[in-house]
């Protein structure tokens, strides 16, 4: 799967950081939940903006997150890859939200940003505008399976 990450994911980060996070006059839809991103929940919200760890090895669902670098290069392809698995080592199905997060914040979503994890594993591939070059983003990937959802993330700040 390729996808472009959206200019408004940088703007978004730019507006936030002048504004000192505040960010209040935004028109893009962000979503706040209650729960800890690096935690396994069989059911509920996780907050996909504090997830901060690229691997979750307790509870019901074990997940990984690895990007090629922290450092993509604006214009090119940048590949990550998800596994998942039961806490028995099976390979576990499901989706997986790939999101954008800026200081604690979600601040944008791949697109497409719902992708098929098959027999426990999803590779994508997404390009970096030039307007993100610079800015400390996370790519937040939420992974939601039968047994549980996860919310992993990779920091990254793209490069020219």
């Amino acid at each position: 799967m390729k996808a472009t990450v959206g200019t408004v994911i940088a703007v978004v980060v730019a507006c936030m950081t002048a504004a000192g996070c505040g960010g209040s006059g935004s028109k893009h839809k962000t979503t706040t939940t209650h729960a800890t991103g690096s935690t396994t929940h069989a059911s509920g919200a996780i907050n996909a903006g504090t997830a901060s760890t690229p691997t979750v090895t307790s509870g019901p669902v074990h997940a990984s997150l690895h990007g090629a670098n922290h450092t993509p290069t604006v214009g090119s392809h940048w590949v990550y890859t998800v596994h998942a698995t039961d806490a028995s080592g099976k390979p576990l199905s499901g989706t997986v939200d790939t999101e954008f997060a800026f200081a604690g914040t979600v601040v944008g979503h791949e697109a497409p940003p719902v992708h098929r994890l098959k027999d426990g594993v999803l590779h994508d591939k997404i390009t970096f505008p030039s307007s993100s070059v610079g800015h400390p983003i996370t790519l937040v990937t939420v992974i939601h399976t039968t047994a549980g959802s996860v919310a992993l993330g990779w920091p990254v700040t793209a490069t020219r």
